[in-house]
């Protein structure tokens, strides 16, 4: 049923018969959960259904709630796939993020170092599950929409929020940072302020100043917080950058080592070579001379030649010429 996006529709609107009573306590958030399960292609259906339901149950604004609801992105669908299978590759993903936070706040470069070479594997690992889970439910992941989900993920290692946002499982766009800047969660979940602010606490109807503060001091460390994620994200590339550029170097010098070789190789073979051009030139000058010393020698037998060749025929006319 899963390869399957109609037949699975199918079963999914069957299994919600027409009852005032049940329409009028279906949840938003409820509801949510299971469009944001379905195959992009089978969503817009299901949703029109789920508020038209809602609308039959006499709850016209659970029904509007249902209308608004957004398509999610096919980056965003695969990652919402890939949480809600509970795939050790986004478990990974945010263990080695919490490990990067650990190492920054310790100073331990070295930590940092050996985490930001990790962090490619750890990635591409997640982005290929993600494609995996979509491709047997029948969705085909571009290679557009592959680097989208691996942009996600790496943005939920680094900020909170953004891992949040991820574990609603109701992702509706591609998420991204520059590592410089707090990320852009706007519109970013199907239900707006459904997540909880990262690092903050409800405040009581009675704790008045006290509560406030305790909330002031949350968002502060969450901002705290957040600037140590930035700082060790630009850490860590630009580590990463460095390591490259080391490589790049190493490269470079074997380049060059190898053309240094290359140039002395041809060189010996250069001289070898007019070495050879200088013999045979002595020996086509050689060769030349004695074909002009042939060629006298046969102009010299052509006239001998003919001389004999005269007194022959003299002496047989007078052979000839006897009694």
């Amino acid at each position: 049923m899963a390869g399957n996006p109609e037949s699975w529709l199918t079963h999914l609107l069957s299994s919600w018969p027409i009852n005032t009573a049940l329409a009028s306590a279906m949840d938003l958030a409820a509801i949510a959960v299971e469009l944001y399960t379905l195959v992009p292609s089978a969503f817009t259906a299901a949703r029109t259904a789920q508020a038209k339901e809602a609308k039959s149950a006499g709850d016209a604004e659970l029904a509007k709630q249902i209308a608004q609801l957004p398509k999610p992105s096919t980056a965003a669908w695969a990652v919402n796939m890939l949480v809600r299978h509970g795939t050790k590759e986004f478990a990974s993903v945010l263990e080695l993020g919490a490990s990067l936070g650990r190492a920054q706040e310790e100073h331990d470069h070295d930590r940092l170092r050996t985490l930001g070479q990790q962090r490619p594997r750890v990635l591409g690992a997640a982005v290929e599950q993600a494609r995996a889970v979509a491709e047997g439910l029948g969705v085909k992941v571009s290679g557009a929409a592959a680097m989208e989900i691996e942009a996600t993920l790496r943005t939920a290692m680094t900020d909170l929020g953004a891992a949040a946002a991820l574990r609603s499982g109701q992702l509706v766009r591609s998420l991204a940072t520059n590592g410089l800047e707090p990320v852009d969660l706007s519109g970013a979940v199907a239900i707006a302020g459904a997540l909880p602010a990262v690092g903050t606490a409800k405040e009581g109807p009675d704790d008045g100043g006290r509560q406030r503060g305790r909330a002031d001091s949350q968002r502060a460390r969450a901002d705290s917080e957040r600037e140590r994620e930035k700082a060790q994200t630009a850490l860590v590339e630009a580590e990463r950058n460095a390591d490259k550029a080391d490589l790049e170097l190493a490269q470079a010098e074997r380049e060059k080592s190898e053309a240094v070789r290359r140039s002395e190789q041809l060189a010996v073979e250069v001289k070898a070579a007019k070495d050879k051009l200088a013999t045979l030139q002595q020996e086509l000058a050689a060769t030349e001379w004695a074909i002009t010393l042939a060629e006298r020698n046969r102009k010299l037998a052509v006239r001998l030649a003919g001389k004999e060749r005269r007194a022959a025929e003299t002496a047989r006319a007078r052979l000839e010429g006897l009694p």
